[in-house]
């Protein structure tokens, strides 16, 4: 789905208005939101954690990541079909294993691997049952700042640092006291279908802002910040004295990580 905006006119009813704010084509696999006035304009800005750009999974405006939902073999159970692009043509995410496990006639269909591997889309699940499925795209998987520029919102990819993995959680905080807001982000996706790999690559990264709306990653070295397991959440807590980053990993330990002036 897009990055949704729902504004309180009333006091007491919601009204969308995500279309005014130019984030209809915003559709992604998004994971957490923050806000901050990361360009020092006096309004507010948005970051927000996205799959990133290192998994099996792509897309772009032109050429988008695809999802079907129907059911295909008319077996009276819904089937999910994914597919990508290859040179302007769309072609199944599974291959011939998983696919004709979910619809069996595939495997009639097309007796050897070699097949299956030069069918497109239509040729695997016909333009008609396409065409009626329940149907979503997204734009990209790109983890992104958006800048909130007179009314509406820019986006920007953030930079590649940011893009190794999924990003679950998000913390704005001048964390460096040059007057600026920084981002700290952790992430991973450990669950994942047979076919693709876990989305495991992120290790928490520090983007250091400048006030303009640029970040500059921060090396593991050098912030001292390193969250390499399934993160699910963080949260910034006051032990004593001291500040320190909560962070809740799934199916493991929780790490404390202090905050050093």
């Amino acid at each position: 789905m897009p990055i949704r905006v729902f504004k309180n006119i009333e006091g007491n009813k919601f009204t969308e208005i995500t279309e005014k704010l130019g984030l209809t084509n915003t559709t992604g696999w998004w994971f957490s939101i923050a806000s901050g006035d990361f360009d020092n304009d006096g309004d507010i800005d948005f970051i927000a954690g996205n799959l990133g750009l290192n998994y099996k999974y792509k897309s772009s405006k032109d050429e988008t990541f695809d999802i079907y939902f129907n059911d295909f073999d008319q077996n009276n159970k819904n089937d999910i079909v994914l597919s990508y692009y290859n040179e302007g043509k769309k072609f199944p995410v599974r291959g011939r294993s998983c696919s004709s496990s979910q619809v069996g006639q595939i495997k009639k269909q097309f007796k050897t691997y070699n097949e299956f591997s030069e069918a497109t889309l239509i040729d695997v699940y016909g333009k008609d049952k396409l065409e009626n499925s329940l149907h979503y795209q997204v734009n990209s998987f790109a983890t992104t700042y958006l800048e909130n520029k007179n009314g509406k919102f820019i986006m920007h990819a953030l930079p590649n640092e940011a893009q190794l993995s999924s990003n679950n959680q998000i913390l704005v905080k001048d964390f460096n006291k040059d007057g600026n807001l920084d981002v700290l982000m952790a992430g991973n996706l450990y669950a994942s279908e047979i076919e693709t790999p876990r989305n495991d690559a992120g290790t928490g990264v520090f983007l250091t802002g400048d006030g303009n709306g640029n970040f500059t990653p921060t090396s593991i070295d050098e912030s001292g910040f390193y969250a390499p397991e399934d993160v699910k959440d963080m949260a910034i807590i006051k032990v004593g004295i001291q500040q320190k980053i909560i962070v809740a990993n799934n199916n493991d330990y929780i790490q404390f990580i202090s905050i050093n002036k």
